[in-house]
């Protein structure tokens, strides 16, 4: 098995899903409790889409959108140069986006003051 940068972490998905099934299936409290989960975050990602949809942000999330399916498509069809290329960007980008959006940030971060 090829070492990319996906690979591990899909393997250790796998198990934790197969063993959180099971204990859902021993405890019935638990499913409520992933109903309520899933749909707070589900309320927040579409509330974050909404917010950044009205800004110059959206443009942006769109290309970072791109730059994650080439990176697994490079990484499926085993194109080891640019997969390579495109995970070390995937590293910094978090800095990269800090240093980008801090305009945005900096407003959102002022609205949930006041509010």
């Amino acid at each position: 098995m090829k070492n990319t940068l996906f690979t591990p972490t899909l393997e250790f998905t796998g198990q934790d899903i197969i063993n959180y099934l099971n204990m859902l299936k021993d405890n019935p409290l638990k499913i409520i409790m992933l109903i309520i989960d899933v749909a707070i975050v589900l309320f927040l990602a579409i509330k974050l889409l909404q917010i950044v949809k009205e800004t110059r942000a959206w443009q942006l999330i769109k290309g970072i959108a791109f730059l994650i399916i080439f990176t697994l498509l490079s990484s499926v069809l085993e194109l080891h140069i640019l997969n390579y290329i495109l995970t070390s960007f995937m590293t910094y980008g978090v800095i990269i986006l800090i240093i980008i959006f801090q305009p945005e940030l900096r407003r959102a971060l002022e609205q949930l003051r006041y509010k």
